[in-house]
């Protein structure tokens, strides 16, 4: 088998790509963009109690009275921080002799669960690429296809979004570029089954000949990692909750620090960080650093530190301090003399691909 190798160019994909996606900040004449937004950190509970969909209610309600019940009626919390917090209290309840009926062990992990359900059902209402009449499938994302139109084979995708805008753009735009079986990085391409409903007209049939798409948290387009190396890698036509089971791989942020410990995570980390190791252009899209993400912040300072070729850094990003803190973060690599570039939105980077990728 071919040993898996990057090319020289990495874009790096947060919540805010999806949120700056076109069919959310500028829809077509005479159509309302979705009143349920693609979620960041800061303002998914927001998001949440958008969903309209009635199968979605149940989800809402149970999440709503959770947070209710620990934080009361007026909470001002993010996504990560709810997630967080359950971890510690699930660490904490375990092995404690005594625990309010409310707080006991299984009670915490159905919160955890029903967290999940709801981060999906925000995802499929504001982001579903799936769905025939969805917004974000019927007025895809021009800004996305651009990005797919600039990148090369070898070049590397870095998400950590669970939705799939970006695997549809590859898929819709990446013609000859772009196959689900090899991009996603897997270990073992063999292994990997229902990549054609993911792959582009005239997939690559080898290794080395597709971008690659690393999304290190997971992806509602996957189905559970199996434990097993003899299982196969298996992806879901339609990326969301079906039939009231999880069905999906995903990370949450409370797990972040142990992901590598789990199957297929740790070739997927390994492989980002020797695609940041060999860059030589970056692109920050919608992306910030967080304080729970301690993994993610030294995967890039441990790059960083070996990266000699670094000559560009491109950041799509309106928040002063997340901008600074990308700096910050790629200070020693930026030494050099790397160029850096910022805009305030995907939106605004998107005509500058061009000038700035080539």
């Amino acid at each position: 088998m071919a040993r898996w190798s990057p090319g020289e160019r990495v874009v790096v994909l947060g919540a805010g790509a999806t949120r700056g996606a076109e069919f959310v900040v500028a829809p077509p004449s005479g159509v309302a963009p979705p009143k349920c937004l693609p979620p960041l950190n800061a303002d998914f509970f927001t998001q949440l109690q958008r969903v309209t969909t009635e199968r979605h209610q149940e989800a809402v309600r149970a999440v709503v009275r959770d947070v209710v019940g620990i934080y009361g009626p007026n909470f001002s919390l993010t996504l990560e921080q709810y997630f967080t917090q359950l971890e510690a209290m699930l660490a904490t309840a375990r092995p404690a002799k005594v625990v309010a009926e409310s707080y006991k062990p299984a009670n915490l992990s159905s919160m955890r669960t029903s967290l999940l359900d709801a981060l999906s059902a925000v995802l499929e209402e504001s982001a579903d690429v799936a769905k025939m009449d969805s917004l974000a499938r019927r007025h895809p994302c021009s800004y996305h296809a651009s990005l797919v139109n600039i990148l090369e084979p070898q070049d590397t995708i870095i998400s950590f979004n669970y939705d799939c805008v970006m695997d549809h753009a590859l898929r819709t735009t990446g013609v000859g570029k772009w196959s689900a079986r090899f991009g996603y990085t897997f270990p073992n391409a063999n292994r990997v089954e229902g990549y054609s409903a993911w792959s582009a007209q005239r997939a690559p049939t080898a290794h080395n000949r597709s971008i690659n798409l690393i999304k290190l948290h997971g992806s509602l387009n996957w189905y559970p990692f199996p434990e097993s190396e003899r299982e196969p890698l298996r992806l879901r036509e339609r990326p969301y909750k079906q039939r009231g089971q999880k069905l999906y791989e995903i990370v949450p942020p409370e797990y972040v620090k142990s992901a590598t410990a789990r199957p297929i995570y740790p070739i997927l980390w390994a492989n980002a960080e020797l695609a940041l190791r060999r860059a030589e252009l970056i692109a920050f899209v919608g992306f910030s650093f967080t304080p729970t993400d301690l993994d993610v912040e030294a995967l890039f300072r441990l790059a960083m530190a070996s990266n000699k070729k670094l000559k560009r850094v491109v950041i799509a990003n309106p928040n002063d301090e997340h901008r600074w803190r990308i700096r910050s973060i790629l200070a020693t690599a930026l030494q050099d003399g790397a160029v850096v570039t910022q805009f305030d939105s995907f939106r605004d980077l998107a005509p500058h691909l061009n000038e700035l990728f080539g």
